[in-house]
């Protein structure tokens, strides 16, 4: 059985560059002749649309969660070889609403990825999760699932107050829904040389 790799991309502040380092990362790891995985959980569908699918067209991750289609059924092929998607649409904002009386609402995702990673059907090497900017339902879903974290930051002052936010959550979920998750490693973006405290 191959051992996937499943990383969510996750900053609850919008504009960091979690989406761009999802399709950069997923694509040079595609191109070294791994399979890989892309989730786009972001309801705004930047990732889907940054690898030139159309938000509208066909099963999404909202499909699956609902439990309108299986994980597979939502798998889309991309230009890139090696790598596909699920993709995402507005629709995935309603989910909150919707899955409120569930109990597991929380493992949604997890546990319909980990049925699909356990079968022989599975061949990806890595799934990367790109989320929304916020620390709503989908992120947590994203941080239950997630075996590793990659935080991409800004290189500003408030984006630092914003991290140790984001690391107060993680901790929270790693004491009650997923022991197992550790940050991969913070990545700096949108450096500039010319500002002295991105820098420092």
């Amino acid at each position: 059985m191959i051992n996937t790799q499943i990383i969510s991309v996750i900053n609850q502040k919008g504009g960091v560059g979690k989406t761009t380092t999802v399709i950069n990362l997923a694509t040079a790891i595609a191109f070294q002749n791994k399979k890989v995985l892309v989730i786009d959980l972001d309801p705004q569908g930047n990732a889907t649309t940054g690898f030139g699918l159309i938000n509208n067209d066909g099963k999404t991750v909202y499909d699956v969660l609902n439990g309108n289609c299986s994980f597979e059924e939502a798998i889309k092929d991309t230009k890139i070889d090696n790598l596909k998607i699920v993709s995402s649409n507005v629709e995935l904002s309603g989910l909150e609403v919707e899955t409120a009386s569930e109990n597991r609402r929380a493992f949604l995702l997890k546990d319909k990825i980990e049925s699909f990673i356990n079968n022989e059907n599975n061949d990806f090497s890595y799934i990367f999760i790109d989320c929304p900017p916020s620390l709503s339902l989908l992120t947590i879903m994203a941080l239950v699932v997630a075996k590793s974290l990659i935080v991409p930051l800004q290189a500003e002052f408030f984006a630092l107050e914003g991290l140790s936010q984001l690391v107060k959550t993680i901790d929270r979920i790693k004491i009650k829904l997923n022991p197992k998750l550790s940050i991969r490693g913070v990545l700096l973006t949108m450096f500039d040389k010319r500002n002295k405290l991105s820098a420092e």
